[in-house]
């Protein structure tokens, strides 16, 4: 019997406001994705972050493993 996969994630700038959180350990289901995630927590902004894992941006469907540590952070602009 599988046991799921642990992500830890660490959680930047505004969705951390919004998530009174700046940490999260989830306990998500084996070949669970990004979108996943995003469905496990209730951050109502999701189409304006990113989700980075060992500095690359991964897409919804990008699998995620056990013991993966990924980043929430808002998309960066200025001038």
């Amino acid at each position: 019997m599988s046991k799921g996969v642990r992500v830890k994630v660490k959680i930047f700038a505004a969705p951390a406001l919004a998530l009174e959180s700046r940490e999260l350990t989830l306990e998500l289901n084996d070949n669970a994705t990004t979108e996943d995630l995003l469905n496990s927590i209730s951050l109502k902004e999701r189409n304006y972050v990113y989700i980075v894992r060992e500095g690359i941006r991964l897409n919804p469907s990008s699998k995620l493993n056990d013991g993966d540590e990924v980043l929430i952070i808002p998309p960066i602009a200025g001038g």
